[in-house]
């Protein structure tokens, strides 16, 4: 994982490319429950949207990565 990364908000796809994991791991991970809403995560979109846009907190994501397998 790259030792830089933003703090900020970001898309799907930079928020991926700063964890160095694809975009479709990120969506599996939200998924499974090991990223929450609000704390990793945001919705952007409209509740009437046919597909939710997510927002990113690349540094709560990363730390979250970062717990051992066994421990999540």
């Amino acid at each position: 994982m790259p030792n830089q990364l933003s703090s900020a908000w970001a898309d799907t796809n930079t928020a991926a490319a700063a964890l160095g994991i694809s975009p479709r791991q990120l969506r599996k991970l939200r998924k499974e429950g090991l990223l929450k809403l609000g704390k990793h995560y945001r919705v952007t979109t409209s509740a009437v949207a046919s597909k939710p846009r997510y927002r990113w907190h690349c540094d709560r994501c990363g730390a979250a990565l970062e717990i051992p397998m066994e421990k999540r």
